[in-house]
């Protein structure tokens, strides 16, 4: 009845899914990352338009689409919190300690 696969296969997608949401944080959350911060999410972007006209298929498209989304989302949030200065650096959490 339950597909072991397709759970196995679920799992290891939301595991990179996370990773790269991860990852495009600590880029976009640097000081100087502005531009390094905008390649993942642009990439992805760029990733999704292509599987969607190459596959012409909708669930591969929203697999692709829907993390670049969320790249773009926490870019965005990492560059205000810098802008607003609300952003904790790693120098500030030093001094914390």
């Amino acid at each position: 009845m339950w597909d072991v696969d397709f759970f196995l296969a679920l799992g290891k997608v939301i595991s990179l899914v996370i990773c790269m949401v991860f990852i495009e944080g600590v880029v976009a959350s640097r000081p100087n990352g502005k531009w390094t911060g905008i390649i993942l999410p642009v990439f992805m972007l760029v990733l999704s338009i292509w599987v969607f006209f190459m596959w012409k298929n909708t669930i591969y498209f929203i697999l692709v689409f829907v993390p670049a989304l969320l790249c773009c989302f926490i870019y965005y949030i990492c560059r205000r919190s810098i802008k607003n200065g609300t952003a904790i650096s790693l120098n500030n959490e030093e001094e914390l300690n």
